[in-house]
């Protein structure tokens, strides 16, 4: 058993969605979670500043001692997931685009993934939908992470957005990309149906139970967990 907190962090509010997911699953876990207050997010970044963005954020979790550390983003984790588990000796948990759970559901119809311009150049994302077949459309959403981030507390200002990325994309499936717009998931899910709109938050979350399960390091606390929030 092991009582040290699980860390997690993101460009900005995106990975609360991902602490949320993780909570559900692991109630008596402590979680530290650090965001980047620097404007902008990450997903429109060249790889150099992403890096350092990230390493800040990894920097501030580890100074807290932490058994393990979820990377609440998936720009984050198709660009600099392998070299933080080379990097560093605990457990580093990523997120995915639920590409294969939306191609399983609807292997003739059209899946399209909005995530950001930084993971859509990446050679990981490539590599998983070279994996998952089916048809599949990516595309990139250059602003809508920091929409977003700017209307946490109006999301009702997001819904016609929701509704011309449908009327534009068309698709028969919808994979949430970026840990921000699981925030307008209820739109998508109004317009589309909740069976047709996927994220990867869940994966991570049953990952991170994985892991810490089979290293015998789950808290053994019989009280529900806190959370401690930080930026950098």
């Amino acid at each position: 058993m092991d009582n040290r907190p699980i860390g997690i962090f993101d460009s900005g509010s995106g990975g609360l969605t991902v602490l949320d997911a993780c909570r559900a699953l692991l109630p008596k876990e402590n979680y530290i979670y650090v965001s980047d207050a620097r404007a902008g997010g990450w997903g429109s970044l060249c790889e150099e500043e992403i890096a350092k963005r990230v390493n800040d954020c990894v920097h501030a979790l580890l100074s807290c001692d932490c058994k393990a550390v979820v990377a609440a983003c998936n720009t984050a984790t198709a660009t600099r997931i392998a070299a933080l588990r080379h990097d560093c000796s605990l457990p580093f948990i990523g997120l995915e685009p639920a590409v294969r759970p939306a191609v399983r559901a609807f292997p003739h119809g059209k899946v399209v993934v909005l995530c950001t311009p930084a993971t859509a150049r990446q050679a990981k994302f490539h590599d998983l939908l070279a994996q998952c077949g089916g048809n599949v459309t990516v595309s990139p959403q250059p602003t809508l992470a920091q929409k977003i981030e700017r209307n946490l507390h109006a999301l009702g200002a997001l819904r016609e957005e929701a509704q011309n990325i449908v009327a534009v994309e068309r698709p028969d499936a919808l994979v949430l990309g970026c840990t921000h717009y699981v925030f307008m998931r209820a739109w998508f899910e109004q317009i589309l149906g909740a069976d047709r709109v996927f994220d990867g938050n869940g994966g991570a979350a049953r990952r991170l139970q994985s892991v810490l399960t089979q290293s015998d390091m789950l808290s053994a606390s019989r009280k529900t967990g806190g959370v401690t929030f930080d930026s950098v």
